[in-house]
This record gives structure tokens, sequence and C-alpha cells, in this order.
């Protein structure tokens, strides 16, 4: 594929630079979602009692990309539900602790809290500085584990400047310490290369798929150590919670786990069908082809979005570099806190997120694969032109 914008449906009149939140998928994925609802309309009671097992096949699809094992993933429609799956269903003991950073997605801080106002647990957060230092990092997580903390909830990129935790070296020493590590992967899988054979000691992860990997909206999964599935508790019940029925027994090779934790009742399935699509999609283009683009643009918007001289909230180029960018907007512009994301797209057809970290309202870019060099430079120009 020579050019890789000749794969997507887009806007001309708009600057779509928001692919952190939602990317836009490849034509021959959305094409793929409505031709497998077509499919299953012709005979829906068909079409239910072959998904499982068409769903299992996807599964394993997707296990092979992650090079994770097929029964050790869980699907759901977005990281949110994954999340809540392993906050509300993991075994936490009486009187222990939540940890959670101050630079998490808020939703998931909410799964904790609920967690621990549920059951009497405490919730603690912790403070991480603007840095390029990893060591500084870890030693930071190794210095905020107390005796009584049982889970520690973390990002592997964060949401609000793309800091990219060192997920192996921390989940370490979470194991080494018996601390439970719950990880929103939300915005890792396709901008990082996702391998769950060097993730041993990493307990739960969560990760999209509709937003870096550019898959169908409302599609998810959920990763699970093999140590702590028996422990994981499901928080609903359905057909195959007990005696699993026979069109389930295609879906999980025969895995209890998956059998208790698959999603549950009439659906429409074709958004998961259609990951197969985007895995397609993938392996025609070339992870290292759309990796090395996201590089390249993202080289462009650190150059073009320096001129306007707003403090830059992301790490520098290295590993903790993750693939967006952020700046704290000019005081004059804070007033309009969240709205800015409003302001900018009214006046200028520029889409991005406006996130607030640690208290401060910045602008958040995060091109693709679909987006332009011109773009960029167009799209910081623009927002140089902001008034308060």
């Amino acid at each position: 594929m020579s050019n890789l914008r000749d794969a997507f449906d887009l806007r001309s009149d708009v600057l779509y630079l928001n692919s952190g939140t939602h990317s836009i998928c490849p034509r021959s994925v959305l094409e793929a979602v409505t031709r497998y609802q077509r499919e299953y309309e012709l005979n829906p009671t068909v079409g239910l009692l072959t998904a499982w097992s068409r769903i299992w096949e996807v599964q394993r699809s997707l296990a092979r990309f992650l090079n994770a094992d097929v029964g050790d993933l869980i699907l759901r429609p977005n990281v949110t539900e994954v999340m809540n799956a392993f906050i509300l269903g993991a075994p936490l003991a009486k009187g222990s602790e939540i940890l959670v950073s101050d630079v998490e997605y808020g939703a998931i801080v909410n799964s904790c809290r609920f967690r621990a106002e549920r059951d009497g647990l405490a919730l603690r957060t912790f403070h991480v500085p603007l840095t390029h230092d990893a060591a500084q990092i870890v030693d930071l997580v190794k210095g905020e584990l107390r005796p009584n903390t049982s889970m520690l909830m973390f990002s592997h990129v964060t949401t609000g400047t793309g800091l990219t935790f060192p997920l192996v070296e921390i989940a370490k020493a979470c194991r080494e310490r018996g601390v439970l590590t719950a990880v929103d992967g939300a915005h890792a899988p396709g901008a990082l290369a996702l391998d769950f054979g060097r993730l041993g000691d990493v307990d739960f992860y969560g990760g999209n798929l509709h937003k870096w990997m550019m898959g169908p909206k409302g599609t998810a999964f959920g990763w699970v150590a093999p140590r702590n599935q028996q422990r994981l508790s499901a928080l609903s019940a359905g057909w195959p919670t007990f005696e699993c029925p026979d069109y389930f027994e295609g879906f999980s090779s025969g895995s209890r786990f998956a059998q208790r934790m698959a999603m549950l009742g009439c659906r429409d399935f074709a958004a998961f069908f259609a990951i197969d699509d985007m895995l397609s999609f993938w392996s025609t283009t070339g992870a290292a082809r759309i990796r090395t683009r996201l590089a390249q643009l993202q080289a462009v918007a650190e150059t073009e979005f320096a001129k306007l001289r707003w403090k830059s909230l992301s790490p520098p180029p290295g590993p903790l570099r993750g693939p967006m960018l952020t700046y704290e907007v000019p005081e004059p512009l804070q007033k309009f806190g969240a709205q800015l994301i409003t302001k900018i797209y009214d006046e200028h057809k520029v889409q991005v997120n406006v996130p607030r970290v640690q208290g401060r309202y910045a602008v958040r870019i995060s091109p693709h694969i679909y987006n332009t060099e011109d773009e960029i430079v167009r799209a910081a120009n623009l927002l140089s032109t902001l008034k308060p």
C-alpha cells in the first residue's frame, strides 16, 4: 500500500489529531463490520449459536499478534470494562490498600474508589513528577509500596502526557512484594509492540483495540496471568458460568476460566469478528512501517508545536515517550477548561483532546498514519491564533 491515507475515508475539512481517543478505522475494517452484521441477519439464530466458536478463533488470532496464550485473554467492548473486571474481581485482603498515581485515567481511578468504598479498603494516590528518568520512576513506585498495599493500578502509557511507565521493572518489583498489578494499557496496543511472553510478572492487563490499533469501535481485550485465573471472580453470571451449554464448548477449548469470563448474552458481534480484518490490515501494511510512520509524524509535531512556546508535559524521545504529545495551554486559555476542545474544533476544525494533567489543562496531539506533515503544520499554526 503505497499511500497509507488511501486506506481511509477522511474529511478534507477536518484536521483529525485525536487518535489517542479514537482512531479512524481503515475502510476495509468498516466494510467488514457491516458485512458481518448483514451475514448475521440472514439467520440470527444460527448466527448466535455459531458466534462463540467464531469469537474464539478471533481471540486466537489476537493472541498470536500479542504473543499470548488464547486462554489468557478475554474480550470486552472497552478497556474500562476490562479494568473493572480486574479491579472489582481480584482478591484483595480486608484492610489493605489500592495504590494509584496522580496521572491515571479518571474512570479507572473511580473503579478503584468503588472497590475501596464497597469493601472497606483504602485508596491512596502518589505523585509522579514530570521526569525522563525510568530508574527514578521505578524507585518512586518501590518507595510507595507498603506492607498493606494489595494492588497497584497504573497505566502502561498515561492518557494525559503519553508517559510510558517501565512496565517490566515495576511489575517485577510488585510481584516480589506480593502486590497485584492491574495495568491500564488503553494506549499501548499498536503504539507499542506488546509481547506478553515478556510480561510474566504482570497480573492483569487491559488494552483497547479502537485507539492505536485502528480497530472497530467497541473492541478491547484483557490478559490475565495464569496464576490468577482461578482467583479472579466474575462480576456477572450467565449460561457459561456453571454447566456450560454445548455451543460454548467451541469458544473455550474447554477452559473454565474462558467460559466464566466470557461476554454474556445476545449482542452485536460484528465488531469483534472484524478484529481479524484489523489484524489483516496490520499484517498487510506492516507493523514496523506503521510505527515508523507514527514516529515521523510525532517528530514533526514536536518541532511545530515547540514554536507555540507552550510547556511540554510529555517525556523527551526515549523509552518513556509514548505516542502522544501534550502541551499545557497558557494561563489565559485555562479558563475554558475541558470546553477548549470544543472551542478549537468550532473555530478551526482541528480535533485534539484537552486532558487535565495534575490540575492544569493541556492540548494533546496524537496523529496517526492517515495524517500528513502538512496537516500537523497547519494545526500548529491555527492553534497559535487561539484567543482567550
